[in-house]
This record gives structure tokens, sequence and C-alpha cells, in this order.
């Protein structure tokens, strides 16, 4: 007959061995390899297109400067900013300064000058009417063999300079007079200023009336027709862009894209500071919209940014660039097959922001890993 201590032995190694047995359970289920959980995208056909973005500027290729073209009182220019204008169309009027502004000394001083200048007139006036009569006489004498040739040679020269001293002199009169303010300048027209151009009304330099001075800036004419966009972008960018290329503009203010194609590549490069400090080698790219007439209505100066097209596959098999990881010098992703992940090396062609050209290694339908973390291996078992 068994004890009572043997039978409490016994008992106590059974639980210690049930729980021993438990405790192993548990650490080999937590050890077993668990499938991981990883996002999937599938291979498919579609565009792919390989762009390049930059900031730019739009501007009004023809922007014409209207400058006073004489000296003179402003009056205050009546157009506003987006007007639109004619070629020959009066955009501004100048009219005679006022003779008032000189001041008591400079004034008198301009009245002395014009009486001096009358007075001189009025004597070379005498003088020619006395060379008059000299030559006439001596003419007479002359015809009548009492004078020599010489004498009447010299009769007709005097009356020729006489002649001559009144024309400097009645110029010297229409200085002075236009110096004082008189009549000259008072019955100068006002003078108006044409548009060169058809267009609109840029901007408005010079709105209030007053006297100004030959060549101050008035007003900006432009054609909004003739929109074009400037964006500047890396040096070795600007190399793969070729006039013609087609192109978009984007965050313009809306949602659709505008139509536009590249014209031209300047050959000038300049040094910029990037937000960084980064000195960069930056060229001009100049766009041109396709369709003017049907694009939103965009003003001088204003920011887009400037998407230029490289190279376009219309119908590409394609995989998601999220997939892609790099294996010695070229490319591989993870497939999906059996629950595991298998490594595939892939050959790829032009890509985007979002896609890749699969040339070799794919096919459409496969579904690839997204995102692989350096971690995962050939065979690793995975749940999408």
């Amino acid at each position: 007959m068994t004890s009572k201590p043997a039978l409490r032995l016994s008992l106590a190694s059974g639980l210690w061995l049930a729980a021993g047995l438990a405790l192993a359970l548990g650490l080999a289920w937590l050890a077993w390899p668990r499938p991981l959980k990883l996002e999937i995208d599938v291979v498919d056909r579609g565009p792919v297109a390989r762009t390049l973005v930059d900031e730019g500027r739009t501007r009004i290729h023809d922007v014409f400067g209207i400058v006073a073209p004489v000296g003179g009182d402003l009056r205050r220019i009546t157009l506003h900013a987006g007007d639109p204008v004619a070629r020959g169309q009066v955009v501004a009027t100048l009219g005679p300064a006022d003779p008032s502004l000189l001041d008591a000394r400079t004034a008198a001083a301009a009245q002395a000058a014009v009486s001096a200048a009358r007075a001189g007139l009025t004597a070379a006036e005498s003088e020619a009417d006395l060379a008059r009569r000299d030559q006439a006489r001596i003419a007479s004498l002359a015809a009548q063999g009492y004078a020599s040739r010489a004498a009447l040679d010299a009769a007709d020269a005097a009356l020729r300079a006489a002649r001559a001293r009144i024309v400097v002199r009645q110029a010297d009169l229409r200085g002075a007079q236009a110096l004082a303010g008189g009549a000259a300048s008072a019955a100068r027209a006002e003078t108006p200023v044409r548009s060169p151009s058809n267009g609109r009304v840029l901007r408005i330099l010079q709105e209030s009336g007053g006297v100004v001075a030959a060549g101050t800036p008035l007003l900006e004419i432009g054609d909004p027709a003739s929109l074009e966009v400037v964006a500047d972008f890396l040096s070795q960018d600007a190399t793969q862009v070729r006039p013609g290329a087609a192109a978009s503009l984007e965050g313009w203010g809306g949602e659709t894209p505008i139509p536009a194609r590249v014209t031209r590549v300047e050959p000038y490069a300049r040094t910029r500071i990037s937000a960084l400090g980064v000195q960069e080698q930056r060229v001009s790219i100049i766009l041109r919209l396709t369709d003017p007439a049907s694009a939103p209505l965009l003003g001088h100066g204003y920011r887009v940014d400037a998407r230029i097209t490289l190279g376009e596959v219309a119908d590409a098999l394609r995989a998601p660039a999220d997939a892609l990881v790099r294996q010695g010098e070229g490319w591989a992703v993870f497939r999906v097959v059996g629950g595991r992940a298998r490594l595939t090396p892939v050959r790829t062609g032009i890509g985007d922001d979002r896609h890749r050209v699969v040339l070799q290694g794919l096919a459409a339908g496969d579904r690839v890993i997204l995102y692989p973390a350096a971690t995962l291996v050939d065979g690793t078992r995975i749940r999408p």
C-alpha cells in the first residue's frame, strides 16, 4: 500500500513536468517563423513618361515701355492696369511746361536776353539796308564805267553778309523768347503719346500728372496672347532638353495641367544660390502655351511649375518604383510566389515618379512587394 508522502511526491513531479512541457511548447511557438505582413502591388501595362520639373515664371514676350518723348507737363493718365489698348491709341498727353515756374531772377535775365536779341536784329537789318543801297549805287556807276568790277564784287559780298547776319539775329531772338517762356513756348501744341502695339496695360508707372523730364517711364504695355514661361533648370538637366519637347504647366492655381512646348534652351548658364546655400548652375528654358486661346488667363510674372517630358512610352509593361531594390549594378524585385518572397532580377527602362518600364524579368499580373525591408531575403514566407 502506497504511503501518503510518496503520493504527494508523485503529484508534485507531475505538475512540474506539465509546467515544463507547457513552457517548452510556448517557447517553440514563439520561435516558430511566421509569415511577414507586407504591401503588395501588381505589375500592369500603362503609360510611363520621364519628366523634369522646376519652378518657372510667366512673362509676356514683348513688353513695351512707354516713356515721355519730350519734357513737359504730363496730364493725368486715365488708363488702369488691365485695360485694352489699340495700336496708335493715345495713352498719355504732354503739355508745355508752365513758364511761371521760372524764378524772378531767371525770368529777368531771360527778358534781358530777349531785348538784346531784338536790338541785335534791328542793327543787323539797318546794316543790311545800308549794304543794299551801297550795292545799288556801285552797280549803277559800274554800268556807266565809273566803278571797277572789284568794287562791284565787294558791294555784292557785303550785301550777302548783311542778309546772313539778319538770319542769325532772328534765330537768337527765337531762342531767347523760348527760354523766357514767350510766345514760341506758349504756342507749342500738346504732345500725344501713342501705343506702339495692340495689347493691355500691364503697369502704370506715372499715374499722377506733373512736370516730367524727357525719357521718364510712363507705363508698360504688352499682349497677353504672346505669354511664355521661363523656368530655370540645373545645367545637367538642361542638356537633355531639346526645343520642341512636350511640356505642361502645373501649380498655376487649377487642377488641370496646361499643355505647352519648349521653344528655346538658352546657351548661357547663371550661378544661383539654392535655399540650402549651395551654388548651382541654372539655365533658362523658354516654353510657350500650345493653345493660348483655350488656356486659363495668366498674367505677367505668375508662378508655375514647368514639367518637361524627356521620353514617353504610351503602353509599357511597368512595375511600381517602390518595389525596386539594388542588386549589384542592376535592379531586382521581390515577387510573391506560393506565399514566399522570391528575389527576381529585372531590367528596367525609363520611369516617372510612380512606375518604371520593365524590359525583362516580369510579366503583367505578377505581384511584387512594396517597400521591401533590408532584412527581407529570398524565400521568406509572407502574408499580403
